[in-house]
């Protein structure tokens, strides 16, 4: 399955950047269907262009060019479909070779053509038609059975293609849902068939299923599940009484068709006993084993080959399917009495070059032998993973003691043997994690190996693969499981090596966290201290989490900038986008309800960085009922827009499977890293959670704090700006969806960016969540400390002179004075006040607290008429936070050194008015003011011989005249009615 899904990486970044020749090609020939063109490269190249100076296939066939996989030379056997191409289209082989959209091009060309121009046959669709047109583009020859064979198995592999949903969405086209049985009537079961034997006369599957051009055909004797298609007898010869001994691993430099077919060619002068298909590992037997093909020059007289489609220059060919069916034909050979060991297959490192191995490694690749100078199947070929399928059933002996010493199979003082595959699982009942200490080591440096792994199977992580004298001299486990394998070939030996080894006691109690804080208001960024325990196996990770809300009726939410996430969806999901799928607010969650969705996406920004780590939970409960269900998230994604949200990482919780998988995205294609098994239900709710660390690259998957899968990424993410919720073909539920990140034991807390908002009434506007993990996976629990933030001085501050509203004058020594402030946030606990003869001056009265008095009386003892006297005050809230400010004064007058104005010279009439008072008898300039008999500045204007003052509008009542003329203050009472 990973095989498979590398293939879908690297056709999918080939694709990418050929998509646009794709689109301009059926723009411009829109008869042909769309898919025909990814069809057809994908079968011959892989989305991969062939480039003139590619290697040439070790059996000499013909090798193609471009992304279509066309041929030009042909050597006198295969069709030269490239040149008929040309002339259909007008655009030349050269033309063709020099660009990809001039080969696309070039092809729906020649397509539209025999699509309009082929002879119409009756009640004939437009997909049977295309399958004719298919069939005429074919490199393949047309003559004999086994060419026959050759062109439908071709064929088959295209419409499979057509066919295949999952290639549909990813190349995008509709897929086609052809019928196949009818399309290949009595031939459907041998061209899907796992194996089939090809002879000159038939062509038969294992079942018995015989292909029917013309002729019967027969299957493989040899291996059940291949078809027998022989290669012309002109082909291949006796071994005479050389004895087999050994298998070759080839890679053709072409199709599994063409291998066929070109195995007919009697100028080919090469066979092989075995071709493998890469799409489905159907394997056509074409020489019997008893005789010698011609495939590995001077030593084709004891090896038996294999074929595997494909090309050396391009892993896309190596599906799984096609390891695991030649692996299956390597195990029947090896059981078939030719004395070849399955430990004697090669496992070391892929190579592009001849590497002459020697006589004890026996089933190897063509690179391998000597006298030779192909290199296939070269770099990409996977050994390791070959070796494990052919040695697929291992003896493993399993130790349960908590402490104890171990050696190799000699002992403490005999060399082990030669040939050796032995394994060791140490799995205490019970344990935590497992140190080995060696005290020996000395095996043959290059050809032996001891590999040791970090569980319980050779499927777990490597820790270390080790050779020669040189290995670690302490090495542990992450869990309570380590797989010792030991590997020797046939020649030398040693004295092996010798260890120790000792197991830590299970820690089943989770680890302590608390969070201390100042438990005081706060006015400005300040700290939180975390103290973090564990007794046993020590804290490993440390996480927190600031939320903030502007109100008491909000929900609580993070500033993702900070790389915070907390989402309740108590108030809206407003920060999110919808890219596909159904995503709904809904009872206080966010439903996605488009099960028929294969890749659902609500994505929203959240700043991530390759200094800090960070812990992703969420709730999830799967809802619907259908088959391949699954869902979870993405994170560290750089473009959420794109299918697979551009580089990142994402997590499936499949049910139905009951699977975890952690995938990871490079260029918007993924790849699968984990496939562990976990416990998943529908219509239950689990709290997910998973933990990444950008400097190791270790990503940990965890369902209800339960390790379920981990992996570490070599090349790790550094940055990414979004997170995505992800589901397929299945309604499901998110809800509680948090993101922490690593702290110590110290944080500072910055107000306005961590918290952004103040106290509404009192309450806390943020709050600090937090917990840790230990070295053996537990959890602590979440712990939470409130924060009452208000950072801003009490408002609407408001001073009056007086008793009640503000006054501008009085006559009486007892001033007065009242306030008001407010404060939304923390609210005002208390007054201060001073009085002076300036504004803001203490002259009179130094401050005075009156908390919570709002207002004050102060008996002037010396006063001096015509001083203006100001009150200044303090506001403090809750927070401590201090608003200042002072009156704007009121005039003192002093009534015995004020002049009756009537008593003068001057005069006021009429009085009373109700409209103006004139004044009249002054000499010189002066100002004249009326205030209220309370002292309140009603108009003040200047003198200027005979003056009047307005009193229109004004209340009735009483009223003070006040006039300072030359010096002297006067005054006198008018009435207003």
């Amino acid at each position: 399955m990973r095989t498979l899904l590398m293939c879908l990486f690297l056709s999918g970044m080939a694709y990418g950047q050929y998509r646009p020749a794709f689109e301009a090609a059926y723009a411009a020939h829109p008869i042909v269907p769309k898919g025909v063109l990814e069809a057809v490269a994908w079968t011959n190249t892989r989305m991969q262009p062939i480039s003139s100076d590619q290697l040439e296939s070790c059996s000499g066939m013909p090798l193609p060019y471009g992304i279509l996989g066309l041929i030009d030379n042909g050597k006198n056997y295969f069709l030269e479909n490239g040149k008929t191409i040309g002339k259909l289209s007008g655009i030349d082989v050269s033309a063709q070779k020099t660009s990809v959209d001039a080969e696309l091009l070039a092809f729906t060309a020649a397509f539209e053509h025999l699509f309009i121009h082929l002879p119409e046959q009756i009640e004939e669709t437009a997909e049977a038609r295309t399958v004719q047109v298919l069939r005429a583009l074919s490199e393949l020859p047309e003559d004999g059975l086994v060419n026959m064979y050759a062109r439908d198995a071709h064929l088959f592999s295209i419409l499979t293609f057509l066919n295949d949903d999952e290639m549909a969405q990813r190349y995008n086209f509709q897929p086609w849902k052809l019928n196949l049985k009818k399309v290949f009537g009595e031939n459907f079961n041998i061209l899907s068939a796992k194996k089939v034997t090809v002879t000159p006369d038939a062509v038969k599957s294992t079942q018995n299923d015989v292909y029917h051009p013309k002729v019967t055909q027969n299957k493989s004797l040899q291996y059940g599940p291949a078809i027998w298609n022989p290669a012309a007898t002109c082909n291949f010869s006796s071994r005479n009484g050389i004895a087999v001994s050994a298998i070759t691993i080839h890679t053709i430099q072409g199709t599994y068709a063409g291998a066929i077919s070109w195995a007919q060619n009697c100028n080919s002068s090469v066979s092989y006993h075995y071709v493998v298909r890469s799409s489905d590992g159907q394997i056509t037997q074409m020489v019997l084993e008893e005789n010698k093909a011609w495939h590995v020059g001077s030593e084709n007289g004891y090896t038996i080959g294999y074929e595997h489609e494909g090309y050396v220059s391009n892993p896309i060919w190596y599906t799984e399917e096609l390891y695991e069916a030649s692996a299956d034909l390597s195990k029947d050979i090896i059981n078939s009495g030719y004395g070849i060991p399955a430990a004697r297959t090669y496992y070391g490192q892929s190579s592009s070059s001849v590497q002459n191995l020697g006589g004890c490694t026996k089933i190897k690749g063509h690179q391998h032998y000597p006298n030779q100078t192909h290199t296939d199947p070269g770099i990409y070929w996977n050994w390791e993973k070959y070796y494990r399928l052919i040695n697929d059933n291992p003896t493993i002996q399993t130790i349960t003691s908590s402490t104890g010493t171990l050696y190799d199979s000699g002992g403490a003082s005999g060399n082990y043997t030669n040939d050796e595959r032995l394994l060791w699982l140490i799995q205490p009942p019970n344990s935590g994690p497992i140190t080995l200490s060696f005290s020996q080591f000395s095996i043959e440096n290059g050809f032996d190996r001891l590999f040791i792994y970090d569980g319980n199977s050779v499927n777990a992580p490597l820790i270390g693969s080790y050779t020669g004298s040189s290995i670690q001299s302490t090495i542990q486990s992450s869990t309570g499981s380590i797989l010792l394998e030991f590997r020797s070939d046939c020649g030398t030996t040693g004295s092996g090596w010798a260890l120790s080894y000792s197991s830590t006691p299970i820690d089943l109690t989770a680890p302590n966290t608390s969070i201390v804080g100042s438990g005081n208001w706060e006015t400005a960024d300040f700290d939180v201290n975390f103290i973090d325990n564990d007794n046993s196996s020590g804290v490993a990770g440390k996480f927190y989490l600031c939320a903030d809300r502007p109100n008491n009726q909000s929900g609580w939410k993070s500033n993702m900038n900070r790389g915070f996430l907390f989402e309740d969806f108590q108030d809206n999901a407003d920060d999110w986008t919808v890219q596909t799928g159904n995503f709904n607010l809904q009872g206080n969650a966010f439903i996605q309800s488009d099960f028929a969705g294969e890749n659902t996406n609500a994505h929203i920004p959240l700043a991530q960085i390759g200094t800090k780590q960070y812990v992703y939970e969420w709730k999830q409960t799967i809802t619907s009922a259908q088959s391949n269900q699954r869902a979870g998230i993405h994170f560290f994604c750089s473009d959420p827009t794109l299918p697979n949200r551009g580089n990142s990482y994402f997590v499936y919780f499949r049910e139905g499977q009951n699977k975890v998988q952690i995938y990871s995205v490079d260029n918007d294609t993924y790849t699968i890293q984990t496939n562990d098994t976990c416990v998943v239900l529908a219509n239950t709710t689990y709290t997910f959670q998973v933990w990444y660390d950008p400097q190791s690259g270790w990503i940990r998957a965890y369902i209800n704090n339960e390790l379920v899968s981990y992996w570490q990424d070599p090349t790790p993410l550094q940055s990414g700006s979004f997170f995505s919720l992800r589901s397929g073909g299945c309604a499901v539920r998110y809800d509680d969806i948090r993101c922490y990140s690593s702290r110590g034991s110290t944080t500072t807390i910055e107000l306005g960016e961590d918290m952004r908002y103040q106290s509404d009434a009192g309450q806390d506007a943020g709050t600090v969540l937090a917990y840790s993990i230990d070295g053996q996976h537990n959890w602590s629990p979440l712990v939470s400390y409130g924060s009452k933030i208000d950072w801003t001085a009490p408002e609407s501050l408001f001073i009056a002179d007086g008793q009640g509203q503000d006054i501008d004058s009085t006559l009486s020594q007892l001033l007065n004075g009242n306030w008001s402030a407010s404060d939304p946030h923390s609210g005002v606990i208390g007054y201060s006040y001073a009085l002076g003869t300036s504004a803001g001056g203490t002259d009179i009265v130094n401050w005075s607290t009156l908390s919570p008095q709002q207002s004050m009386q102060h008996n002037l003892v010396n006063p001096i008429a015509g001083t203006t006297y100001y009150i200044s005050l303090k506001a403090e809230n809750t927070a401590g936070l201090i608003a200042q400010g002072n009156s704007d004064g009121q005039l003192y007058w002093s009534v015995a050194g004020l002049s009756e104005l009537n008593g003068s010279t001057l005069f006021v009439y009429p009085n009373p008015s109700n409209g103006s008072f004139t004044i009249t008898g002054m000499e010189g300039n002066g100002e004249i003011t009326l205030y209220s008999m309370e002292g309140k500045l009603i108009s003040t204007r200047e003198l200027n011989g005979e003056s009047e003052i307005s009193v229109e509008g004004i209340a009735t009542g009483n009223y003070w005249i006040e006039l300072v003329l030359n010096g002297e203050r006067l005054r006198t009472m008018v009435i207003v009615f």
